[in-house]
């Protein structure tokens, strides 16, 4: 788990879900803007949601939490916060590959005279 100070508030969330929004946050701020997002954390043992403006003029600090709980399930949440238009993508995550295009090739025979 890992503990996201933020506004002066300090949320509780799973490792994967903080390191999304780390990197989502920078890249939001890396592009000059500011947009909310919703993510999941656990309060007093239930799962709740936060929304959070990150992005420029926006601190987060992630850290360690102890918890003596199970860490609960966030990793569909993490999947839509990587989604996220802004999410950097690296060459490997690229859908489109020259096997998704199927452009036919043309024969351009033109007998073209002065």
């Amino acid at each position: 788990m890992k503990l996201v100070s933020y506004a002066a508030q300090q949320l509780v969330t799973t490792d994967d879900v903080a390191e999304v929004l780390v990197t989502l946050a920078a890249a939001i701020a890396n592009e000059g803007e500011s947009e909310a997002l919703e993510i999941p954390i656990v309060v007093d043992g239930e799962v709740e949601t936060a929304e959070l403006i990150v992005g420029l003029g926006n601190d987060l600090l992630v850290g360690p939490s102890a918890s003596t709980e199970g860490d609960p399930d966030f990793s569909e949440q993490a999947a839509a916060l990587r989604a996220h238009h802004r999410y950097p993508r690296s060459h490997d995550d690229e859908t489109d590959s020259d096997e998704d295009w199927n452009v036919p090739s043309l024969d351009l025979d033109l007998d073209v005279r002065p």
